[in-house]
Order: structure tokens, then C-alpha cells, then sequence
């Protein structure tokens, strides 16, 4: 039996500020680690809620990297194709908050353990039928041997996988126009596109991220448009949906998108209708934003089906 979601990227540790308004030029103080790293938050949250779920990554042989590995397998992931580096620290993410809601990061990725991914770390036999493979563009911009390891994937994996490709790119590394570049074989193979304000217009170079959409709609794609603490709008064929949000008391907001990612894949496997797979994903984002830490508030499936009965209109 296949997996339903395969993805691969930078297994990370996060370390933030206890307090607000703290940057990370000045001493101050920190809490941590928490596992983290974009893809692997989307497959955590999955793996939670009941899907069959497997990691492709790298970490280092030190106490960050079982930080992550070891959360990925409590929560049901199958960790066998992460590689421990022998040589090489596993990735970190240092952040501060501040009070106008906006956030710094420093990353240790490039040249640490995540930067080390390569094409050989995809095991086709493996993952060849799984029902979709997920696609972070934070995961293909970390050099381009990460990018050849997703080329890989997605090129490898059979017809009747479903591509799933989050664009969460840092354009601050790269031009648009690299960037273009660099997801268009993805993007061609997506079947369910997951843009936040602003990815849309960029990518399509329309004047908003709706006629982005659209575009990315009218060429058969299902696009799920994450809108935070607004909900979603969700675009397919000729259809657009607008999934209300949960009001819910903010702690963390770092991966929110991605639990929310996770979430909604889940619902399409079980084969819930879009409207339910909004209302669904929008709510485990929603929890997820209460406990500090990207994975803290990840919902058990429990949990999150009690969360939206209490919610019922």
C-alpha cells in the first residue's frame, strides 16, 4: 500500500524570542528548540489527522536533528528516507516577533544539513505510487540540488499521483523571474496550487492574486488562495468559494499555512468536498496558532473534529 502524501525539504529547529520587539542583533532572551522546517509542518499536521505519511530530507547527527525526527514519528510520519548527515549540523531558524504582527528569520540552511539534499535521496521505488507529492518552493530555492531532487520527484512518481505545490518563496533571495523559472516544471505538474497574498500576481504576472487564480483555474487546477485570519478562496474551474476563517486567540502564527496545507490534502484523500476541505483545513490552522511553536498546535483529529462541532453554525 502507498503513502497518501510524500514531500521533502529542510528539517528544521526554530528558536524565537520569549518577548516581542526583540531583533536578533541585540542580546535578549530565547525558547526552544521546536521542530520545524515548511514541509515537514504540512506533513506533521497530516500525519495527525490520519494520513499515511513519509519525509524526504536530511538532517545532522545532534540533538536538533532528533528534535524534528523524533515529533515527525510520534506523530505517525515515516522517517526512513531522512538521511542523517555524519558531518553537517541540522538546519535551525532563528525569530522575532514584534507588535505590528510582523516577523524576522534567520536562517541556517544553505550550508547546513537541509543544504545537503540531493536527487540520490529520492528512492522512486518507494514513493512512486503514493497518491499526491507535496512541492514547497522554500524547499527548491535552497540551492539547485534540492531543485533537481523535486524535478526528480515529480518527474518520477506515476500518472495518476497528484502534485501538490505551495509556492512559499522568499523573493528577497531570488528574482522573480528566477523564481519563475525555477517552479514552472512544478507548476506545469500541479494539480492543487496553495498561493498566499501576493504568490498569485507574481507567478502569473496578472494585476491581482483572484485573476491569478482564475488563470491557474482555467487551466484545470484546483487553487487554494490562503487568505490567514480571513479563511480561503478557493478557485476551481469556474466555480470561486469563500471559506470563512475561525476566530481564535493568536499565540504563534508560524506555520499556520502549512498546517493548514496538510489538512486540506488530508480532507481531499477522504474525499470531502472543497467547501469541507476549507472548512477542515481552515480550521486546523486556526488551532494551530494557540501554543507557541510551528508544530505545537497541530490538531490530533479528535481534537479537530471537536474544535468544529463547537463551531457549528
Amino acid at each position: 500500500m502507498g503513502y497518501d502524501i510524500v514531500t521533502m525539504g529542510p528539517l528544521l529547529c526554530e528558536v524565537m524570542r520569549k518577548e516581542l520587539d526583540k531583533p536578533l542583533d541585540k542580546p535578549a532572551d530565547f525558547t526552544g528548540p521546536y521542530p520545524s522546517g515548511d514541509a515537514a509542518i504540512m506533513l506533521n499536521a497530516a500525519a495527525k489527522l490520519g494520513a499515511k505519511c513519509a519525509m524526504i530530507g536530511v538532517v545532522g547527527n545532534d540533538g536538533f536533528g532528533r528534535c524534528v525526527t523524533d515529533r515527525l514519528k510520534e506523530d505517525g510520519a515515516d522517517c526512513s528516507m531522512i538521511r542523517v548527515h555524519p558531518d553537517a549540523s541540522t538546519g535551525v531558524a532563528f525569530v522575532c516577533y514584534y507588535s505590528d504582527g510582523s516577523r524576522n528569520f534567520l536562517y541556517h540552511v544553505h550550508h547546513a544539513a537541509p543544504g545537503m539534499l540531493t536527487p540520490d535521496d529520492v528512492d522512486l521505488d518507494k514513493i512512486r505510487d503514493a497518491k499526491w507529492v507535496h512541492v514547497s518552493g522554500f524547499t527548491m530555492s535552497t540551492n539547485q540540488n534540492s531543485a533537481d531532487a523535486v524535478y526528480k520527484m515529480v518527474k518520477g512518481v506515476s500518472k495518476e499521483t497528484k502534485v501538490c505545490f505551495d509556492p512559499n518563496i522568499r523573493p528577497e533571495a531570488l528574482s522573480v523571474e528566477q523564481i519563475k523559472a525555477l517552479c514552472q516544471p512544478v507548476l506545469e505538474r500541479a494539480d492543487i496550487i496553495f498561493p498566499s497574498k501576493g504568490e498569485a500576481m507574481m507567478f502569473t504576472g496578472l494585476p491581482t492574486d483572484d485573476e491569478g487564480c482564475r488563470q491557474w483555474a482555467a487551466e484545470g487546477k484546483i487553487v487554494v488562495l490562503k487568505n490567514g485570519d480571513a479563511g480561503c478562496r478557493i478557485f476551481s474551474g469556474d466555480q470561486v468559494i469563500d471559506v470563512p476563517s475561525f476566530h481564535v486567540e493568536e499565540v504563534d502564527p508560524t506555520g499556520a499555512g502549512d498546517t493548514f496545507c496538510g489538512a486540506f490534502l488530508t480532507a481531499m484523500i477522504e474525499g470531502k468536498s472543497l467547501p469541507e476541505c476549507g472548512r477542515f483545513a481552515n480550521a486546523a490552522g486556526a488551532m494551530s496558532v494557540r501554543k507557541q511553536g510551528p508544530m505545537e498546535g497541530a490538531p490530533s483529529r479528535e481534537e479537530l473534529e471537536a474544535f468544529l462541532k463547537e463551531h457549528e453554525a
